[in-house]
């Protein structure tokens, strides 16, 4: 079975049409018919889907991509690892804004605070 089949039959198990799928995840009937049939070729058009289908309906991302696993997702209870998830998949300015800061030298990231404390404070 493939991934767009696994999507097609979670849907369909969920008894959401297209369009109710779709309006779950913030996305036209359109592209959760392209995705079920596999017409988006490119990842980047993909992935986000995926991700977004996995954290709505709380799927295992391994399950989905492979078939492999158990098909419902651990419970993430960490707030942190949520905020990461959802940041991950809904905005992208933030995301790389934090991979940013990541790759900086610790005395650049000293600078940054400084400069953030000094900013919240006037």
């Amino acid at each position: 079975m493939t991934i767009s089949e696994r999507i097609k039959m979670l849907r369909k198990e969920l008894k959401l049409s297209q369009e109710e799928f779709g309006n779950k995840l913030g996305v036209s009937r359109d592209v959760i018919g392209n995705i079920e049939y596999d017409r988006l070729k490119r990842p980047e058009q993909k992935e986000p889907i995926y991700k977004l289908i996995c954290k709505e309906f709380k799927i295992n991302e391994l399950w989905l991509r492979t078939g492999e696993g158990p098909r419902e997702a651990q419970i993430i209870r960490d707030e942190y690892t949520q905020a990461v998830n959802e940041i991950d998949v809904r905005d992208p300015k933030a995301r790389q804004a934090i991979l940013n800061y990541w790759k900086l030298s610790e005395e650049d990231k000293k600078l940054f605070w400084k400069f953030i404390e000094r900013f919240l404070t006037k």
